[in-house]
């Protein structure tokens, strides 16, 4: 079982963005989730951003399938 990724912030720099655009968690605990035009957004789509704004802005945590299952059963997707 391989664990989840984890991308610490960093100004803009030549780092790809992931191919598989995963589901974080930024250092607010916000879910962002890939959308459509490359822009990920929030749970409630208050919010959507690039994976470069995200990446310059927070630290990151992939969310893996388990976790979404678990945050959605106790209601913080």
């Amino acid at each position: 079982m391989s664990g989840a990724r984890v991308w610490l912030v960093t100004g803009l720099s030549n780092v790809p963005a992931p191919t598989d655009q995963p589901t974080v968690r930024n250092d607010q605990m916000r879910t962002w989730r890939p959308g459509p035009h490359c822009r990920s957004r929030t749970g409630e789509g208050r919010h959507h951003a690039t994976w470069d704004e995200l990446h310059a802005r927070h630290d990151l945590v992939e969310v893996t399938e388990a976790r979404m299952a678990e945050a959605t059963l106790a209601g913080t997707p």
